[in-house]
């Protein structure tokens, strides 16, 4: 796997979204973090990922899945980035996947 992947998400503002991403390493969830920033080059992040890792369900080469899950909520429409990195310590070691994330407003969802 040529890292890191590039995978873009699309969202209805105000949404859970979650991504499973199936990989050849062991991890734990301390050493994983993923984060929604305006910009690449912000300092603040908007939003930050919950990340669950498991064993169940593996396919092929995988040694654990990664989910991650995210309330759309606190989020403006608008385009965002987002990555995850496995860290170490407070060192980043890896970026697994990035991405462009786009939150768009919602018609039926407010109401009949």
């Amino acid at each position: 796997m040529k890292l890191p992947v590039l995978h873009n998400l699309n969202a209805i503002k105000g949404e859970a979204i979650s991504i499973n991403i199936g990989y050849n390493n062991l991890v734990d969830e301390g050493s994983l973090f993923a984060c929604v920033r305006k910009y690449a080059d912000s300092e603040e992040y908007k939003a930050k990922f919950s990340i669950d890792v498991s064993t169940d369900n593996l396919e092929d080469d995988e040694l654990c899945k990664i989910t991650l899950s995210l309330d759309t909520g606190t989020l403006d429409v608008g385009k965002y980035q987002w990555d995850l990195f496995l860290w170490s310590g407070d060192h980043p070691i890896k970026c697994l996947v990035k991405g462009q994330l786009n939150i768009i407003q919602g018609l039926s969802n407010r109401g009949k």
